[in-house]
């Protein structure tokens, strides 16, 4: 990723000739305060008079004729007990879900109405229908209607007369999928030279059944939805007045994406899926998505599709886009520090669609900055550890519930930057860990004191193929731990993909009671620099395939314990030589922390080749990507 130059803006930015701009807001979350409104705590007037200043404050510096926004805009829980009993007792959860869901949504479009925007194009979220998990036979499945019931009377229905707001035709096609379940809340809305459509990505076919992680709901875009959809864009390429197609869910398609701080959902099939071969096949040329709290662009590989996800949180991170026929321009800002209504905010990437020429241009830089898939997503060199307070990472500062500078209760003031596409907010947090001669520059020096964790997420997910490579050298007897990918929300010992070294032998742990451990090889913990990988060949594959090579040549492996396909859970941190920000039901893992020396430690989302294995060990002459 590039480095830019922060800019401080205090003056709306310049439009080139004929074009217009709008906002991206994914992720706002901070509408959950209005559902508060009846009761009228003493807070609630000058948290709200807040919100309206910010949005006072992005109009007239940022201007805009709409805010597009991707889904996530309150807390959503509901249903629960809790809730119901702290604001409304005795009412149902249906009964909750209707009057919460009015005060939280009228609240929040009021407010951006009087900051100046009375156009909000916004997309169900997760938290829109609950928050995921939706068990199957729960309350919250079965309360799914009258979610979307809240959310559409507020966004998409006249106030007054209770009319659909986005009632206008494609050509021959209707402007939202009619006799759904989601013919108000997913439409299509044409503004000036650009169709919008807007989708609920959110299915569910029987709230007592599970048909995916999540429990009864899943990302996908099937059946009589899918084929609106492909009605619509179809009818949207025979109008020349439409130069942009943008579609906008909530639910991310091309994997991976950077994440922080979120359950990490994806879209079903990914770009397999039938949804993505739509867009694909009519040219879509952004499809706009949220729900990881951190900004990716990816480019689909087979065509321009361009997949722009992004983050607002409290106001704290926002886009602009400028449109004209043959152009997209897209800016991101990234708040500096105080309240978002003093509007200082840094520019922290761009993009550039440009369709003026033979084909489609397409360039980025910064948090912006295109990613490619198969590159190496975390590189941790250790030539250098820097200050935290010089290169902040992303989700790190102002958080109440716990102290994210602390790794297993040591505190963290430096970072080890990751030189790996996925950038500097995924630089490690660390401490006592002591740079030393490695075997390609500098190296970490690792006690069982030493800390070095990612606060950003992933990269692991669902059954997507990973890859581990680094050199190690130690005279440890011990089970040490390596790279662990311990879950950040749950508790359960199993979904994990770590690598350890037991007195000196490569091992793949999964759960408590499987491994893959090299077999037939010279134990490593001999004082020398060995350089171990350890992967998938690719996605979906069993326990029994996983593949470790060591110095360069592919070792033999024995499992031990039930042979299973791999399927990891979404929501991890990575740690490195020690458990770090896994939760604490990982201490009963038979391992210890590293203690020796690390270099070079890298991850992919994908398997290696041997040519790409002599990459990562520093050959000379070797083919990098």
């Amino acid at each position: 990723m590039k480095s830019m130059l922060p800019i401080i803006f205090v003056a709306l930015s310049v439009q080139a000739e004929g074009s217009w701009r709008f906002l991206l807001l994914a992720d706002w979350h901070s509408a959950e305060k209005y559902t508060q409104t009846e009761k009228n705590p003493s807070w609630l007037d000058e948290t709200i008079a807040e919100d309206i200043a910010t949005v006072a404050m992005l109009k007239n510096k940022f201007g805009g004729d709409l805010i597009l926004m991707p889904g996530d805009s309150n807390g959503g829980h509901w249903d629960t007990p809790n809730f119901i009993k702290n604001n409304y007792p005795g009412a149902t959860p249906e009964e909750a879900i209707l009057k919460a869901g009015h005060f939280c949504y009228s609240g929040m479009v009021d407010s951006f109405r009087k900051g100046g925007y009375s156009r909000l194009i916004m997309a169900v979220g997760d938290h829109e229908i609950g928050d995921n998990p939706w068990p199957a036979g729960s309350v919250v499945s079965r309360c799914q209607p009258q979610f979307r019931e809240a959310f559409a009377k507020e966004f998409n229905r006249n106030p007054d007369g209770g009319r659909f707001l986005y009632e206008q035709p494609v050509g021959k096609a209707s402007s939202r999928p009619l006799g759904t379940t989601y013919e108000n809340t997913s439409y299509a809305y044409r503004h000036k030279n650009v169709l919008f459509i807007t989708i609920d990505a959110f299915h569910q076919e029987n709230p007592d059944e599970k048909i995916g992680d999540e429990g009864s709901v899943t990302g996908t875009v099937i059946g009589p939805h899918l084929q609106w959809l492909e009605e619509v864009l179809a009818e949207a390429r025979k109008d020349s007045g439409i130069k942009h197609i943008l579609v906008q869910s909530h639910l991310p398609v091309i994997y991976p994406v950077r994440k922080v701080n979120s359950s990490g959902m994806l879209m079903d099939d990914g770009i397999e899926s039938a949804f993505w071969k739509t867009l694909r096949k009519h040219g879509v040329d952004i499809y706009f998505a949220g729900e990881v709290h951190a900004n990716t662009v990816t480019k689909d590989p087979e065509s321009n599709v361009v997949q722009l996800v992004s983050r607002g949180n409290f106001f704290n991170n926002f886009q602009t886009l400028d449109i004209s026929d043959n152009r997209i321009e897209v800016t991101c800002y990234n708040q500096l520090g105080g309240k978002a209504s003093d509007g200082e905010y840094e520019v922290s990437g761009r993009l550039l669609i440009d369709k003026s020429g033979a084909g489609v241009r397409i360039e980025g830089e910064g948090e912006l900055a295109v990613l490619d898939p198969g590159a190496r997503h975390l590189h941790f060199d250790f030539e250098e550890t820097v200050p935290l307070v010089e290169q902040p990472i992303m989700g790190t500062a102002n958080r109440k519930k716990e102290d994210p500078f602390k790794l297993r209760g040591i505190k963290c003031a430096r970072i080890v930057p990751n030189r790996g596409s996925f950038g500097p907010h995924y630089s490690a947090l660390t401490t006592h860990v002591d740079l030393v001669p490695g075997m390609q520059g500098m190296a970490g020096l690792f006690s069982e004191q030493s800390r070095l964790g990612v606060f950003a997420m992933g990269p692991l997910h669902g059954d997507r193929a990973v890859s581990y490579a680094l050199w190690v050298k130690t005279t440890s007897l011990e089970n040490q731990i390596l790279i662990n990918t311990g879950s950040i929300w749950g508790t359960e010992l199993k979904n994990f993909f770590n690598l350890n070294l037991d007195d000196g032998v490569p091992q793949v742990m999964v759960s408590e009671h499987q491994t893959v451990t090299a077999e037939d090889v010279e134990k490593l913990n001999d004082g020398e620099w060995h350089h171990i990988v350890a992967g998938m060949p690719s996605n979906g594959c069993r326990l029994s395939e996983v593949e470790i090579h060591v110095d360069g040549k592919p070792v033999e492996t024995r499992l031990s314990g039930n042979d299973v396909k791999l399927h990891f859970n979404q929501a991890v941190r990575l740690g490195i030589g020690g458990l770090n920000y896994s939760n604490k039901a990982f201490d009963v893992l038979p391992v210890k922390p590293f203690v020796g020396c690390m270099d070079e430690v890298s991850v992919w989302t994908r398997g290696l080749t041997p040519e790409e294995i002599k990459v990562a060990m520093g050959f000379k002459g070797a083919q990098q990507r």
